[in-house]
């Protein structure tokens, strides 16, 4: 392992500490978890083609607000991922067994109400994956690569292990459908039992993501998997403190929205964001629903970079 790799590891430890302290009570955890279900719901179907906004798949969760004009089915997947991570939550609380019954059962939620014939049970036909040169295992194997998948990972405590888990996983391709928002929901299950926040990819992560898992089943070389995996963990705990650690945090009124902020530095919203990609500018805070927030000072910042 690299040793960029073993750094990185290493801030995640701290990041850790830090995590369990911000969430050490069970009001910040529910706050967390709250958060986490439509943001989860969000990125894991968004990787699959889902094409509901955050700001849908939020409504969909929380209120049942729907709109005709996305397809019933992305929001039935939405609300399905929700269920399935409220479940995931129950087990991490009564510290359960992890075992195979727990993903099929995690599987038969997400997929209920879209392919019940298949929901919680293991494919029974071949499968490819669209675009993709990976061969996956005959269907009369997978009972038998489940039973060594669960020999192997059951006592599974380290990030490598761990993100391992969800590669093996993908790899076997367990289901006719839904293998990867399991995966993911399984890999962010035993993260957060052992401490560490679930890794969320962000949708303009999806090329790397499914890249890396690609090279690393054609060729047995997993360091970019690896290395990928680690960096969206690290990510995604400064996500997580910047929207759960307030100790320094700007009164709500003092705040801007993006499309306020950029209408006062009259610029479009494109470039803000473009910014905030980069590197370039970073949000003073964001919201639990994930929407960023400006702050008065970050004006004549934002006309100086635009000066350049």
């Amino acid at each position: 392992m690299d040793n960029s790799i073993n750094s990185l590891l290493s801030k995640i430890a701290s990041k850790r500490n830090k995590f369990k302290k911000l969430f050490s009570d069970n009001k910040s955890k529910e706050q967390l978890y709250k958060w986490l279900k439509s943001e989860l719901a969000y990125t894991s179907n968004n990787i699959e083609g889902n094409t509901l906004t955050r700001k849908e798949t939020r409504l969909v969760i929380e209120e049942d607000i729907t709109s005709s004009s996305k397809p019933f089915v992305h929001y039935q997947e939405a609300v399905n991922h929700a269920k399935a991570f409220d479940y995931i939550i129950d087990i991490l609380k009564s510290k359960a067994i992890i075992n195979e019954t727990v993903v099929l059962d995690i599987h038969k939620k997400l997929l209920s109400g879209i392919d019940d014939y298949n929901a919680g049970f293991y494919r029974n036909c071949p499968v490819r994956i669209s675009g993709s040169r990976v061969i996956l295992p005959n269907p009369m194997k997978v009972p038998d690569l489940m039973k060594e998948f669960w020999g192997k990972y059951k006592n599974s405590t380290k990030i490598e292990d761990i993100i391992k888990i969800h590669l093996d996983f993908v790899s076997i391709h367990p289901f006719s459908d839904g293998n990867g928002r399991c995966a993911r929901l399984l890999m962010n299950l035993l993260l957060m039992q052992n401490g560490f926040c679930p890794i969320i990819i962000r949708p303009r992560d999806r090329k790397r993501y499914i890249n890396s898992i690609e090279k690393a089943q054609l060729t047995g070389n997993i360091d970019d998997y690896i290395k990928f995996m680690v960096k969206r963990l690290s990510q995604s705990f400064d996500t997580i403190f910047d929207i759960f650690d307030t100790k320094n945090e700007i009164p709500q009124e003092k705040l801007m929205t993006i499309a306020k902020f950029a209408k006062a530095v009259e610029l479009p919203v494109s470039t803000i964001r473009y910014w905030v990609k980069v590197g370039k500018l970073k949000p003073t805070m964001y919201t639990e629903s994930g929407y960023m927030m400006f702050s008065h000072e970050q004006i004549n910042k934002v006309q100086r970079l635009n000066q350049k």
